[in-house]
């Protein structure tokens, strides 16, 4: 919840963590969440990420990275963890339902863009832009 009272400020914090959380208490194949925890068993972080899919095609939407302070390499590992996930869990609990299995992993991130791009591999291939609707908000010349 504190996440996204930081981080998605635009969404209601309570809807955003009940839509990783109901579905995680509901052991929904296709959620997952990760913590950090350091070598005195402290949460130190986490990272929750689910399947999505338009109807033809899925991938992974990594939601959430929070590392609270230094935590060593355990972004990676997240990483690294749930791209194994898909691989061995995900894509055959998908194909065996004759769904396409899972080849594109995307992170919801609002800072460090060229981190992710050296780190991990990810491209920046769209921008997702917010505005309030409201009275006069159409009119600014949208093109």
């Amino acid at each position: 919840m504190e996440f996204a009272r930081e981080h998605v400020q635009e969404m209601d914090p309570v809807l955003v963590t009940q839509a990783i959380m109901v579905p995680l208490w509901n052991r929904d194949p296709l959620t997952l969440v990760l913590a950090m925890v350091d070598t005195e068993g402290h949460v130190v972080g986490h990272a929750a990420a689910a399947v999505q899919g338009d109807g033809v095609n899925n991938w992974l939407t990594v939601s959430q990275t929070q590392a609270d302070g230094a935590v060593g390499d355990a972004v990676k590992r997240a990483i690294q963890y749930g791209s194994r996930w898909v691989d061995e869990e995900v894509n055959p609990f998908l194909t065996a339902r004759g769904q396409r299995p899972i080849a594109t992993m995307i992170i919801v991130t609002g800072r460090n863009e060229k981190a992710w791009e050296r780190g991990f591999g990810f491209k920046l291939e769209r921008r997702v832009m917010s505005a309030p609707i409201g009275a006069g908000q159409g009119e600014k010349g949208a093109h």
